[in-house]
């Protein structure tokens, strides 16, 4: 991976982090009732880390997607 790649992967990771659309925050943390049934509590910080985690892995895939077939 090239240092462009994984700066511009580290820009997506850390705005993923501090910025969620409206719709994820409501429906997955301040409306979600299946935390509830959890045995455990989850911080909103691993929120946040799962989801940025999961925005940065699909920005990786869409880079792929885009070298392969474009």
């Amino acid at each position: 991976m090239t240092k462009v790649r994984i700066s511009l992967l580290g820009f997506v990771f850390l705005s993923a982090f501090f910025y969620q659309p409206n719709w994820v925050y409501e429906n997955f943390w301040s409306k979600a009732d299946f935390y509830d049934s959890l045995p455990f509590t989850v911080p909103y910080l691993v929120f946040l880390f799962i989801y940025a985690a999961i925005t940065t892995a699909l920005a990786e895939l869409g880079i792929r997607f885009i070298k392969k077939y474009v």
